[in-house]
């Protein structure tokens, strides 16, 4: 599974350099089934930044997406609600959609360790 996801992520980050013309910070992308933005007919890939980064970079990353390639924002109400972002576009002849964790302490923090906790008793 992982390297179909690669294949696919390389593809769509490839695609998008070159139509950008420039290099764009990496993305993960899987084919969307259910393709809800979407007609029928029309493949759409949903992308994500790398939930390991913190709010602020992911936001960069976002936005240089979104300028390099005259995305739309097409965020819910849902993903505002989590601190999400999301950005559309045509790319080639598929729809392209990708999101970011842009306001939360989890993205910053999720990698932190745990405190152990020991049995006291």
């Amino acid at each position: 599974m992982m390297a179909a996801i690669d294949a696919v992520s390389d593809l769509v980050n490839s695609r998008a350099a070159d139509t950008a013309g420039e290099p764009l910070p990496p993305a993960t992308w899987l084919w969307d089934c259910c393709a809800r933005f979407t007609a029928a007919h029309q493949p759409e890939f949903r992308g994500t930044i790398h939930p390991d980064l913190s709010a602020a970079e992911a936001n960069a990353h976002l936005s240089r997406w979104a300028r390099a390639l005259d995305m739309v924002d097409t965020t819910t109400p849902d993903e505002a609600a989590e601190g999400r972002r999301s950005y559309s576009a045509t790319l080639g002849a598929a729809t392209i959609r990708l999101t970011a964790a842009i306001d939360t302490l989890a993205s910053a923090t999720e990698t932190q360790p745990l405190p152990i906790l020991t049995n006291m008793s």
